[in-house]
């Protein structure tokens, strides 16, 4: 059945469809109210439609669907496809991760704070999220500092005999050995609450009169700790930036396309301004309002945190639909705005001038190579600014003509004409450190030479192999000279240890973990491509030297013998030893042979010792 014979047989109930080309690859997922309706659309009036959407319908060669009670349904279901199968042509968040956040276990009987990237409907109460695990760690250990909560897991505080340290240093009250009752550190996790909640002032007023009790019963040391505890609070309200005088929950949703696209979230908790994030989207051809719809379902994925309002530059498709969503997926009220004035007005221009900004910085960023070298030694904090790297590659196939390479990179771009290749002389075998330590060793003592020291030097490897690098440059005397290795990911499957392009270790010096960058970082895309390149000038290197010792025989160490009666003479005689039984005259009769060369021939096999 063709494709538009399949179109007209679709049901007319909501549903998801998905778009396949002739390979049977999905390559579009989308939901509709009525399937088949929304399918025949795409093949009405194609000539008028934009050049991405003419693509994908000349690419159509199958339509498959799955038919749902609802439109909701099928906007959920929609979503969980996409993540699955990741259709070139839908939008995409390539940083969809959870932000850290912070739960209070309300239902315990001692409740504590942690931090969590995922929202359960466990009846404790979430707080976040926050734009870092940073910003998150700096607010947990401000309010360990400002109340004396426990801090210790389930296990340990079920289990404990005596007081932690924290209450020797008074940051606990030792809930854990029966110090405090129940009821009074129920004050004290309300008083958290309330400062989680931004309800400041609240907070400062049930402070103060805790401390005129106190002072009234002539407890002077404990209204002094209050006191003390009051100015604490007073001076973080002062660094917070009030931008919604609602005190809500919101996040701002900011776009713009100029040759690509920008969305920016800012994240605005009881009405202060928490931080925000950008995302760079790709196929910019779809229309606005369905970029920031999809963008909205794939945010809002299982697990996140849903904010009492979402405000929007625009309106978007399905604005009900989503919002209906949303409420049942947070259990309270959610609401879509798009704003005409006032504070919300405000953050929405706030957010728009963000995503210009960042498409802008990101443009510049992935085009400037002086942008991405900065980027480069902030990320891996290098005492250098990496203008000229060096990088050192080993190719040892099977153990045969194993070779080192050296390729070069002045201001981010390849210096070909400083490539060096390496002949291993010294380590045999499977002595990968070995071989490392010849060719770094060669290289740097000719700086005794004049030669020019790299800013960065880069090795293909792990910790091992990094520490070889370090140990020759401190061997050689030369000091200054940054160092880094880079190893793909390796993780277990079955029995076999397989290598994925899920993620790159960066090892550093005098640091135990290595250190990963984002996927998209330019700075990554750099240090990717020096090191494939090294891999490739090694590997031709390697090829070379076997390709020629493949083709070496005996008869290369005879004078007089060359290429063509070389030839000549392995067509005639198949192999080098019926060569070495052949008599003069039947050597002389051989096709450019000639006496001198015959003799020369014959003397070789039947020398003698």
């Amino acid at each position: 059945m063709n494709i538009e014979k399949k179109v007209q047989v679709l049901p007319e109930s909501p549903g998801v469809y998905l778009l396949k080309d002739p390979k049977g690859t999905i390559i579009y997922i989308g939901k509709a109210k009525g399937i088949r309706n929304r399918v025949r659309s795409y093949f009405q009036r194609a000539d008028e439609r934009d050049i991405k959407t003419r693509t994908l319908i000349s690419k159509i060669a199958d339509v498959d669907y799955l038919v749902t009670e609802s439109e909701k349904e099928a906007l959920i279901l929609e979503n969980n496809l996409i993540k699955k199968y990741k259709p070139r042509y839908n939008i995409k968040i390539k940083d969809d991760k959870n932000y850290p956040c912070l739960r209070l276990t309300i239902k315990e009987f001692f409740p504590r704070l942690m931090i969590v990237r995922r929202i359960k409907k466990d009846s404790s109460l979430y707080f976040g999220p926050f734009p870092s695990a940073l910003a998150v760690r700096n607010t947990l250990k401000l309010i360990y500092k400002l109340f004396p909560l426990r801090s210790c897991k389930d296990a340990k505080f079920n289990n404990r005999t005596r007081p932690c340290i924290n209450y020797q240093m008074g940051r606990c009250v030792a809930p854990c050995v029966g110090k405090v009752d129940a009821h009074t550190y129920e004050e004290i996790v309300k008083e958290v609450r309330l400062f989680l909640e931004g309800k400041d002032h609240e907070l400062i007023r049930i402070l103060r009169g805790k401390m005129k009790e106190k002072s009234d019963r002539l407890d002077f040391e404990g209204a002094a700790r209050i006191r003390d505890q009051i100015q604490s609070i007073e001076k973080v309200i002062e660094k917070q930036h009030i931008v919604s005088k609602g005190f809500l929950d919101q996040d701002v949703i900011g776009f713009h396309r100029n040759g690509g696209i920008g969305v920016q979230t800012l994240f605005v908790r009881n009405g202060m301004l928490m931080g925000g994030r950008f995302f760079s989207l790709s196929h910019q051809n779809w229309p606005d309002e369905e970029i920031i719809s999809s963008f909205i379902n794939q945010f809002y994925g299982e697990g996140k945190f849903i904010p009492q309002e979402i405000l929007l530059p625009f309106s978007i498709q399905d604005h009900e639909l989503i919002e209906q969503w949303l409420t049942e997926r947070k259990g309270n009220r959610v609401t879509l705005m798009v704003p005409k004035r006032g504070d919300r007005l405000h953050l929405v221009r706030m957010a728009m001038d963000n995503a210009e900004n960042g498409l802008l910085s990101k443009t510049r960023l992935d085009t400037d190579p002086e942008n991405i070298l900065r980027e480069l030694r902030e990320k891996l904090r290098l005492n250098r600014f990496p203008r000229r790297i060096e990088a050192f590659d080993i190719s040892d196939i099977k153990g045969g003509f194993a070779v080192g390479s050296m390729v070069v990179f002045e201001g981010g771009e390849p210096l070909k004409s400083r490539y060096r290749h390496f002949r291993i002389r010294s380590s045999l075998g499977a002595d990968d450190y070995g071989k490392m330590y010849e060719i770094l060793t060669r290289r740097y003592q000719r700086t005794f030479q004049g030669g020019a020291l790299p800013d960065l030097l880069m090795v293909d490897g792990g910790k091992g192999q990094m520490n070889v690098a370090l140990g020759v440059l401190k061997e050689l005397g030369i000091d200054g000279v940054d160092v880094i290795g880079l190893a793909k990911d390796r993780v277990q499957k079955g029995h076999a240890q397989t290598l994925e392009r899920k993620g790159e270790r960066i090892f550093l010096p005098k640091r135990k973990e290595p250190i990963s960058l984002r996927k998209t970082s330019p700075a990554l895309h750099l240090l990717q491509h020096i090191r494939d390149e090294s891999h490739r000038f090694a590997i031709t290197y390697h090829r070379k030297l076997k390709h020629k010792g493949d083709f070496h025989s005996l008869l290369d160490e005879i004078p007089g013998i060359g290429r063509e009666r070389k030839k000549q003479l392995l067509r005639h005689y198949k192999s080098v030893d019926k060569i070495g039984e052949a008599s003069m005259e039947e050597l002389e009769s051989i096709p450019k042979m000639n006496r001198k060369a015959a003799q020369q021939l014959f003397s070789f096999f039947h020398r003698t010792a």
